[in-house]
């Protein structure tokens, strides 16, 4: 997953001649400083946890852990490439830029028994039900008979202590799919962009460093004429 930022898209007509009239080691200097600038930007909306637009990223869907940071440790693998033609901010590694893709654009994931199994083991089905377990029947509105035919919703800790793994996962496939295991399932996963720059960024930056690196050029030159080089003869 790469973020391309292309100097000539982002420059009116006079800023690409200039642009065009510099030298190709400039033209690469120039895109350099605009990429570092951009990573630095990407940084700290992942430290934020905020959108290309300013905005909040959508919570955990697990309440356990709701409260430590996503995408953590993405930012130190933040990559820079840059030539004449712009920059690419991103990552190399092909797990990371697919991990960064999917929350850039917000693609949902699919899943099945054998894959579930593989990263996350095969549960303990004679151990005691979990709270996520508990949570999910009493959402689909489990209830238990009580002496004399009553029904009656069971608390959290009830489901957790009198019932196993095993028990709280068949009842909730009963009451889900009428008994019938799903092959795959798809898990939505909401867009939380945070690779790149949006248009005001862009335009403000490429502004800014590109009269900065005009300047410089000029200074460059003018002194380079005032100070000519001295050449010594050793003949």
């Amino acid at each position: 997953m790469r973020a391309t930022l292309d100097l000539s898209g982002h420059l009116t007509l006079r800023r690409q001649l200039q642009l065009l009239a510099l030298k190709p080691a400039q033209r690469r200097r120039l895109a350099a400083t605009l990429g570092r600038k951009v990573r630095v930007y990407s940084r700290k909306r992942l430290r934020a946890q905020k959108d290309l637009r300013g905005r909040t990223w959508a919570p955990r869907t697990k309440p356990r852990s709701g409260k430590r940071k996503l995408l953590r440790g993405m930012s130190k693998r933040m990559g820079l490439h840059s030539d004449t033609r712009g920059a690419e901010i991103g990552y190399a590694a092909n797990v990371t830029g697919k991990i960064a893709y999917a929350h850039q654009h917000g693609v949902p994931e699919t899943w099945n028994a054998a894959k579930a199994h593989k990263l996350r083991g095969r549960p303990d089905y004679e151990a005691p039900a979990t709270r996520r377990q508990a949570r999910a029947l009493k959402r689909e509105g489990f209830v238990v008979r009580r002496k004399g035919g009553k029904k009656k919703k069971p608390t959290m800790r009830w489901i957790t202590e009198q019932m196993t793994q095993g028990q709280a996962g068949l009842i909730l496939k009963q009451m889900r799919e009428g008994g019938q295991s799903k092959k795959s399932w798809v898990i939505p996963l909401p867009e939380r962009s945070f690779l790149g720059a949006n248009a005001r960024e862009i335009e403000a930056l490429t502004n800014r460093i590109f009269d900065e690196t005009l300047g410089r050029m000029q200074r460059e030159y003018a002194l380079a004429r005032t100070n000519p080089p001295i050449h010594i003869d050793r003949g």
